[in-house]
């Protein structure tokens, strides 16, 4: 992979939620975020939102075939997981929708056969970063409406611009506002911010190097229905007004929920 943008696509998976009898009910967004455990052991999550993996007792996510380390395209390996219901963890604050999966026993059985790329756990914001602020751009990846390159099996990089000042948490929540086209499918979507500029500007860049932080993961887009509303950005949603605006949890959100799972590597 030549650019880190493209090795996002590989970090973001299509997740289709199915019942009990196989039926595919939605389709959300995921991501896979590393997190280390020891000296060369790390623990690999699923990442999505509560509203996508929480209640859905199975799961279907297709990735890319490897071949001598490199993706083959064209080529797809569908995982059906079951009883997901069951090992999905939810943030404690019923308020903050996002649940993490173990996965890393899954991984290691499937490395030699599965092309993927994940999220480092460095690349979480803290929101203390001097650089980020209100009206930057961003960038955030996945299934808007359902649509991807299904003949190479990726997902959709989109762009938007953040509306609330990230460095608060919106209307006391651990969360901010993308002025963003947020449509159903973007549900657990990563959003990264690219600060290398910023550092150009203050003066501050490294040549070589570049500075992208995954700053949080959609759960909703706002709609005007009477009254100003946030719907989870599910597939199963019938669309209204959308205002183009789209609440993001934060990372610092993500990294408390996956601070309290389990070190213990079991696969």
């Amino acid at each position: 992979m030549n650019t880190v943008y493209e090795q996002l696509l590989y970090t973001t998976l299509r997740i289709e939620c199915k019942n009990s009898e196989g039926k595919v009910t939605s389709i959300g967004t995921g991501f896979l975020l590393s997190r280390p455990v020891g000296e060369n052991q790390y623990k690999l999550y699923l990442i999505s939102n509560k509203h996508v993996l929480i209640g859905t007792p199975n799961i279907a996510i297709s990735f890319t075939c490897k071949e001598n380390g490199e993706p083959k395209h064209g080529h797809k390996q569908e995982l059906n997981l079951q009883g997901v219901d069951q090992i999905v963890k939810g943030h404690p604050n019923p308020n903050v929708d996002i649940a993490a999966m173990d996965c890393t026993g899954i991984f290691i059985a499937m490395e030699d056969k599965i092309y993927y790329k994940y999220v480092d756990y460095s690349m979480l914001a803290d929101f203390h970063e001097p650089e980020l602020s209100v009206a930057e751009n961003v960038y955030f990846v996945g299934y808007p409406d359902g649509r991807y390159d299904m003949a190479n099996n990726l997902p959709l990089i989109r762009t938007g611009m953040i509306s609330s000042h990230p460095q608060y948490d919106f209307n006391g929540q651990p969360e901010f506002v993308i002025d963003a086209q947020v449509f159903p499918g973007s549900s657990g979507s990563p959003v990264y911010i690219d600060l290398t500029f910023e550092n150009f500007k203050n003066g501050q860049i490294v040549v070589g190097q570049r500075k992208l932080k995954l700053l949080g993961i959609v759960a909703m887009t706002m709609i005007r229905n009477n009254t100003l509303q946030a719907i989870p950005a599910g597939t199963n949603y019938i669309m209204q007004e959308v205002l183009g605006l789209g609440i993001v949890f934060k990372s610092t959100a993500i990294k408390e929920l996956v601070d309290s799972m389990p070190l213990n590597l079991k696969i």
